[in-house]
């Protein structure tokens, strides 16, 4: 018997989460890591002995891998145009910014990661605060498999809210 059957728990399963936005659901999400943090650590010495303090926390990226469904190439180039991506040198482009590529990350609103119980209900939900992607690529092409292509995607954010 395993120690939560003992105890009447159930562990958390990863298999049950969501992505959404704004838009609703990305049921084209196949994975993607949970915000984590580092904090720096200072070292301050004091005759003979060193002693450590805390310094900034900084918030890891996150990669999110999804799968190819059409549209979806098209919509991740479009939000890098509206990020201030022009690579035609148009006459009204000042170039990637901040506070644009944040916000065309959240056109459709913001960036949030569900974690689900058995029954669908939410037990955990992550919101990025300021994300924008960092990193894209549109997966790869082999003659000798079927697999389905997938996207993988690295956004970085300011922090992350949990609710």
């Amino acid at each position: 018997m395993t120690f939560w059957s003992a105890n009447n728990v159930e562990p958390t399963r990863q298999y049950r989460f969501t992505v959404s936005d704004g838009m609703g659901v990305w049921w084209w999400a196949k994975s993607i890591d949970k915000p984590s943090f580092d904090i720096d650590s200072q070292e301050h010495k004091l005759i003979n002995h060193k002693f450590k303090y805390p310094g900034v926390a900084t918030w890891n990226d996150i990669k999110i891998s999804i799968v190819d469904v059409g549209e979806k190439v098209d919509d991740l180039n479009t939000q890098l145009g509206y990020s201030g991506y022009d690579p035609t040198g148009g006459l009204f482009v000042e170039g990637i910014n901040k506070k644009d590529a944040s916000e065309a990350f959240r056109i459709s609103g913001e960036l949030s990661i569900h974690q689900l119980d058995s029954q669908g209900k939410v037990l955990e939900e992550w919101t990025l605060v300021n994300p924008w992607i960092k990193t894209l690529s549109f997966g790869s092409l082999d003659y000798s498999s079927d697999d389905l292509v997938a996207l993988d995607i690295t956004v970085t954010y300011d922090w992350a809210k949990l609710t």
